[in-house]
């Protein structure tokens, strides 16, 4: 989602990855082992895990890995905190892993997914009051007139008069009652609330999803120098076929095909694209599962509002057009001046179109051009066929066509970054995180 643009954390040095994407004094061996399952630490509500657990713990000569704990992980419902913050280790495991068998040094869906997941930390952490949330509650008629213009002009800059009209009809429409008038200075509070709720709803139903899926992967593959069909059918055992609009797992079935060629070739430029392809069509499947979600949470400023005003029976059906198009202006000033994601060495902005990764050009050699026809197809629908990345920023992060195609353009462009495999928590805050706590502020910025 989106994340405070502050200083980003110290970041280890890509070359310590060029090698080896695992450090095992601090990723120690994984078991996978279904027959006996790591049982889970007990945890207080507080976020402590209790005292036997934490003896136990110093006994052991190794810090434990996740992997063996996804179930553990997606039961632990009434700590989101918590439960993101082990999303978010689990899934830089799951990377680690895989990119290792895939061969090489290409990013693949959980790789992206580590850096989205410790993103939505901030907001289920409520670290931050956006600032353009902050103008919304203000009282101060000057502070707030003086605001708003900005606002339009960045957002309505070269359009004609009436494609802007309505922005103008939606601050006009709120402004004069916001604030104390209408008792609405615990708005703030309320809406951090329901985006907390809804975007650690979100992580937790991608989760619960593919973490089982791609652990399930690593345990099937692993031992096998070469998969073959019968690798590949246990792992597709159980994924539905269908639409994933319609509840099927037709995206991921064909994702895990693509994931299983790619480990087969020797072809650099085609194993990239196979990747390119499954991390896509990962993508695809995940953007839609999370669609009610990320529009609920885009739309919580509004409605909140909407609802503590309590507008009578009589009066919602009048007003219902103006709210759309509240919502609308809202998502469309969240998207351009909030929604950022960050990355081990930039923020990126995802109203704005995606500029090249830091020292690197846009494509890697491998993806340059796209070879594969399916794939070409596929990025041509989102309009990330090309070599550019010109037009690709979102409007409102809430379309999904919008969103899918930053997305791609995202996957394409940093596929080949050294510094996405990088771990997102520091060795201290790992400890804490794996011994099923979460790290205090002496331990750095999540």
């Amino acid at each position: 989602m989106t994340t405070p643009a502050k200083p980003l954390m110290a970041a280890i040095p890509a070359s310590e990855h060029a090698a080896h994407f695992r450090d095992t004094a601090y990723l120690p061996s994984l078991s996978l082992t279904a027959e006996a399952p790591l049982q889970a630490p007990r945890v207080t509500r507080s976020g402590v895990v209790e005292r036997s657990t934490r003896i136990a713990a110093r006994e052991t000569s190794e810090l434990p890995s996740l992997l063996d704990q996804v179930d553990a992980v997606i039961a632990l419902s009434d700590q989101p905190v918590l439960r993101n913050l082990l999303i978010t280790q689990c899934y830089y495991e799951i990377s680690a892993e895989l990119v290792k068998l895939l061969g090489g040094g290409n990013a693949h869906w959980c790789t992206f997914a580590t850096w989205a997941s410790k993103t939505a930390g901030t907001f289920i952490r409520n670290e931050e009051v956006p600032s353009v949330l902050r103008w919304l509650i203000l009282s101060d008629d000057e502070e707030r007139e003086a605001v708003v213009p900005r606002l339009l002009r960045r957002r309505g800059q070269g359009e004609p008069e009436r494609a802007s009209a309505w922005r103008i009809s939606a601050v006009e429409m709120i402004s004069p009652w916001w604030g104390q008038g209408f008792g609405l200075m615990e708005l703030p509070e309320r809406i951090l609330s329901e985006l907390s709720a809804d975007i650690a709803l979100g992580n937790l139903k991608v989760f619960e999803e593919l973490g089982p899926l791609f652990a399930r992967m690593i345990k099937l593959y692993r031992s096998c120098p070469r998969p073959g069909k019968k690798e590949l059918a246990a792992l597709l055992d159980g994924l539905e076929r269908g639409p994933s609009t319609d509840g099927g797992q037709g995206l991921l079935r064909s994702a895990m095909e693509h994931y299983h060629d790619a480990m087969l070739t020797e072809d650099k430029d085609k194993k990239a694209e196979l990747i390119l392809l499954a991390n896509a069509r990962v993508g695809l499947h995940e953007q839609v599962r999370l669609q009610p979600y990320i529009a609920r949470a885009l739309n919580a400023p509004v409605r909140c509002a909407v609802d503590t005003v309590g507008l009578p029976e009589a009066l919602q059906s009048m007003v219902l057009d103006k709210v759309e198009k509240l919502k609308a202006f809202w998502r469309a000033i969240a998207t351009k001046e909030m929604m950022t994601m960050r990355l081990p060495d930039e923020i990126l902005e995802l109203g704005h179109d995606l500029p090249a990764p830091p020292g690197l050009p846009l494509h890697c050699a491998e993806l340059a051009t796209i070879e594969d026809r399916e794939l070409y197809e596929l990025l041509l629908k989102y309009d990330a066929h090309d070599q550019t990345t010109a037009g690709c920023g979102a409007k409102d992060w809430a379309l999904l066509c919008e969103r899918m195609g930053y997305i791609l353009e995202l996957f394409r462009s940093r596929q080949c970054c050294p510094r996405l495999l990088e771990r997102p928590f520091t060795c201290e805050q790992h400890a804490e995180i794996v011994a099923w706590r979460v790290p205090s502020p002496i331990h750095g910025d999540l």
